[in-house]
């Protein structure tokens, strides 16, 4: 059989087994991109992306990227490797498909390898994973004349820390400054960035952005957040891809890479009617890191980068 025929059944075998999951980027380059998602907890999930040089299966492996917020470097290379062990193991083999199912049983080991929550008596430090971070938590209260120190109960997933975290205060919605709209093939991308460091800011801003118009008709509004906890020295942080798979985990990366804090960005997209391909997740980060170069919050030194963010703030345009 020649190479590009069964490049054409793999690829038809592919859609008929991940549907919705399998996306095709660039038919012509064969380029596409399969999500594995996770069961249990969305953020334990990742993006495989592959193009298919002429030469495959017969002679060359696919290219190519995994995307996951979640990963470490050493989570990366591991996942790398195992591809292509599996590579050399079946060469001149259509793999795809086992490719996809062993990133699937990679990521079930990782997240079944959480270390437990515990919860012992007097003293104790609660560790979980919260999105890729560990979180450590304790409270104190007092027991007549003595102070006991309890260990919070919480769940592997996070909730329970968000409660604890989240402020009963409602605060108004912080001031959000806009970034200049950049266009590409009838696509138009704006940022919007604004200073928070409750989780009931980010909910503000997203409100406040929605009361536009254009934004709340726009065909995405993707957002990340990182929000950076003193007292109990964790990061709380998330991230919405509202439709544009990928694109939010993408955002959170970019702000966990720049390594800044206490901050949540939307990236708004108005389709135009022409598919951008992978260059559309280029967009999303470049407004998005363009914004924060412009608010102060890139190529600033720790000591100095919080009383930056409070001070570099400002209104911007409001639309």
């Amino acid at each position: 059989m020649e190479t590009s025929a069964e490049q054409a059944e793999e690829i038809e075998a592919l859609i008929a087994i991940y549907d919705q999951d399998f996306i095709v980027i660039d038919e012509a380059n064969r380029i596409y991109e399969i999500r594995i998602c996770h069961q249990s907890d969305s953020w334990w999930s990742a993006t495989l992306q592959v193009l298919l040089p002429p030469q495959y299966p017969d002679r060359v492996p696919p290219v190519f990227e995994i995307h996951s917020a979640w990963m470490s470097d050493a989570d990366m290379f591991e996942a790398s490797d195992l591809l292509y062990t599996i590579y050399r193991e079946h060469q001149g083999q259509i793999i795809i498909y086992q490719w996809v199912e062993a990133l699937r049983t990679f990521i079930d080991k990782k997240f079944n390898d959480q270390e437990p929550i515990d919860a012992k008596g007097s003293r104790s430090d609660v560790s979980l994973k919260y999105h890729g971070e560990n979180i450590k938590l304790s409270e104190t209260i007092e027991d007549g004349d003595s102070e006991k120190d309890q260990t919070a109960n919480l769940s592997c997933n996070g909730e329970d820390a968000l409660k604890l975290i989240r402020s009963e205060r409602s605060d108004l919605c912080p001031e959000i400054t806009h970034g200049e709209p950049f266009t590409d093939r009838k696509s138009t991308f704006q940022a919007h960035l604004a200073h928070v460091i409750i989780l009931d800011q980010v909910s503000g801003v997203l409100q406040e952005l929605k009361k536009n118009r254009k934004v709340n008709n726009a065909t995405h509004n993707v957002m990340a957040y990182r929000i950076f906890c003193k007292d109990r020295n964790c990061f709380l942080q998330d991230c919405d891809d509202d439709g544009e798979a990928a694109a939010g985990s993408r955002l959170l990366h970019l702000l966990q890479i720049l390594n800044v804090r206490d901050v949540v960005v939307v990236v708004t997209r108005w389709y135009g009617g022409i598919l951008l391909g992978p260059d559309r997740f280029k967009h999303y980060n470049n407004c998005a890191r363009n914004l924060m170069k412009d608010a102060g919050l890139i190529d600033i030194s720790p000591q100095f980068k919080e009383s930056k963010l409070k001070s570099r703030f400002k209104p911007g345009k409001r639309q």
